[in-house]
């Protein structure tokens, strides 16, 4: 389900009209297209967001530096994965980092992104250069890739957009350091 770098693809008048709808609209992109597990089937459902999901998507989208303090439980990691889908497919040679406190919840975050990317009909994908569990990389040159909140951070990596999740328990020892990498 995933499209092979330089497959051709045959664009109906309907899909170059889809696609540039989505470029110009993430909140319609993820409302149309994107899929994620409900939690009460385990099945794949259409990602519908709610008013504050889009609210959070807006600000993200308008605002260089967003913090947003979210209970648990409110689809805010299913949020932000849609959002960095939208932004890797639809702009080319972005890179985007998602850094967690810990390597397997910075992956988390990605295979939700992956889950979305790979239900997304094949006209709407960009070709795959690289698939594993800490990065993706695609056609149209745009990287994400995950990582731990270490004292090194991503030290030497230039990101356009960086998702630092569960920021507030990053380790007192190493939050200095953290941030001065990072910036």
């Amino acid at each position: 389900s995933l499209k092979q770098i330089g497959f051709a693809i045959q664009y109906t008048s309907e899909n170059v009209y889809e696609l540039l709808k989505c470029k110009d609209d993430p909140i319609y992109f993820i409302n149309a297209y994107c899929k994620i597990v409900s939690l009460d089937s385990e099945m794949l459902v259409p990602f519908t967001l709610f008013p504050y999901q889009e609210k959070f998507i807006s600000a993200i989208q308008d605002s260089r530096r967003v913090i947003s303090m979210q209970p648990r439980q409110m689809g805010k990691s299913q949020t932000v994965a849609a959002y960095i889908l939208w932004y890797t497919l639809f702009n080319n040679n972005k890179t985007v980092a998602i850094l967690a406190n810990k390597s397997d919840a910075a992956m988390e975050m990605l295979s939700r992104y992956q889950l979305m990317y790979e239900n997304l009909p094949l006209w709407m994908q960009q070709g795959i250069k690289t698939w594993n569990k800490g990065d993706v990389e695609l056609e149209n040159g745009s990287i994400v890739f995950t990582a731990a909140t270490t004292g090194a951070g991503i030290r030497g990596k230039s990101v356009n957009l960086l998702y630092i999740d569960e920021a507030a328990i990053i380790p007192n020892t190493i939050a200095e350091a953290f941030f001065t990498a990072v910036y």
